[in-house]
């Protein structure tokens, strides 16, 4: 009798955590602290490679790359948060997390488009994106001057002849926003081949405000213009909602709700703004590559789901391979996945747009070097001994 108690207890337990998982992830995230008493994070120093999850060797002639531009990739959230509002770069998790999730399927993409930039910063934890608290808008502008700082360094780095790539996922999309609002004078915004806002929404009237001297791409030839778009499944109703209703975009130096405003979808199949539906034999791949050793090359699997634009955001098909779906886990909804279900079609579009804006022949070029033999020269003009001067 005690112990059909005690299951009955059990799984009455079990069930209501359950149930309530989201808001129990957010209550064991919750840093607490309130942000004007937070002691944040040592700060990140740029100037060397142990800043970058990613970085060129500055010493080494850009022309000696493979791949003609230069590609600036924000990662997104993998901080969860609970002591810090702010991820501490020297935590082993965190470093994990980047080179583990980040690396090889948000930064890997774009590696065959150029150089590729991906600074380490101390983004604001999950938690802050799951709040309307003001610590934790305090948290997102506290990160993004860690990718100013960032961003300066890659453009000090990139020559005026190479196109640029700017990539941001979730939250490093909030910040990609504002890095195209105010840190892109009119020379880098010549070298934009494409700015790449994913799973972080982009409200259109931007486009006719501090966005002015960009546009939404058109189509997959377009350059010099913006993708966006956030990515759902039939059974994300409730995220989808939360996309379009309570997530935070720029308004000058504060951070606004996008609730009533229409949205950026870049269908990332067909690559428009229209809703027309785009099928799986579209789709040129996904990768779940968490844990990719480094120098290894994921295989992409196509034809995974279809896609259509509708009301702002990206309805998907559920993806045949499981790997490539959010999975159930404690706070699966909320964390970055450990996949890239548009890979393949991201690597595949970055080199065709930085090809085309190549192609337009608006950069100044550089002049390939010299394919020079070494000769040794034993005898010459000058090693040989002078004849007297005839008088």
């Amino acid at each position: 009798m005690v112990s059909g108690i005690v299951l009955i207890l059990s799984l009455t337990i079990v069930l209501v955590s359950w149930y309530y998982r989201d808001d129990l992830f957010q209550t064991i995230y919750d840093p607490r602290t309130p942000f004007q008493t937070y002691q944040p994070p040592p700060p990140v120093d740029y100037t060397t490679v142990d800043g970058w999850l990613l970085r060129p060797d500055p010493q080494i002639d850009p022309i000696k790359f493979d791949g003609a531009a230069d590609i600036f990739v924000i990662a997104p959230t993998v901080f969860l948060g609970r002591k810090h509002w702010n991820a501490p770069l020297e935590d082993d998790k965190v470093s994990r997390d980047f080179k583990r999730v980040v690396l090889p399927n948000y930064v890997l993409p774009f590696q065959n488009s150029g150089r590729v930039y991906a600074p380490k910063y101390r983004q604001a934890a999950l938690y802050a994106f799951l709040t309307a608290r003001d610590d934790a808008r305090a948290a997102q502008k506290f990160a993004y001057q860690d990718v100013k700082r960032a961003f300066k360094v890659f453009l000090q780095e990139s020559p005026p002849e190479r196109p640029i790539v700017l990539v941001g996922y979730g939250q490093g999309g909030l910040h990609a926003i504002r890095l195209l609002r105010d840190e892109m004078d009119k020379a880098a915004q010549k070298k934009l081949a494409i700015a790449y806002i994913i799973d972080h929404p982009l409200p259109l009237d931007l486009f006719e405000g501090p966005l002015s001297a960009y546009h939404p791409c058109k189509d997959e030839n377009d350059t010099g213009c913006i993708v966006a778009f956030g990515a759902f499944s039939p059974n994300e109703a409730k995220r989808a909602r939360y996309f379009v209703e309570r997530t935070l975009v720029w308004k000058g130096r504060r951070l606004k709700t996008v609730a009533g405003r229409k949205l950026l979808c870049t269908n990332p199949l067909i690559w428009n703004s229209s809703e027309d539906y785009a099928p799986a034999r579209l789709h040129l791949g996904g990768v779940a590559a968490a844990g990719l050793e480094a120098g290894d090359v994921p295989a992409p699997s196509p034809k995974q789901t279809g896609a259509q634009c509708q009301d702002g955001i990206l309805l998907i098909d559920r993806p045949k391979q499981k790997s490539l779906r959010r999975p159930s886990r404690f706070g699966g909804k909320f964390r970055t996945l450990e996949s890239n279900l548009f890979y393949e079609d991201l690597r595949v579009d970055a080199q065709r747009r930085v090809q085309n804006l190549i192609e337009k022949d608006l950069l100044p070029k550089r002049a390939p070097l010299l394919d020079m033999e070494t000769v040794e020269i034993v005898d010459s003009p000058v090693t040989l001994p002078l004849e007297p001067v005839k008088q």
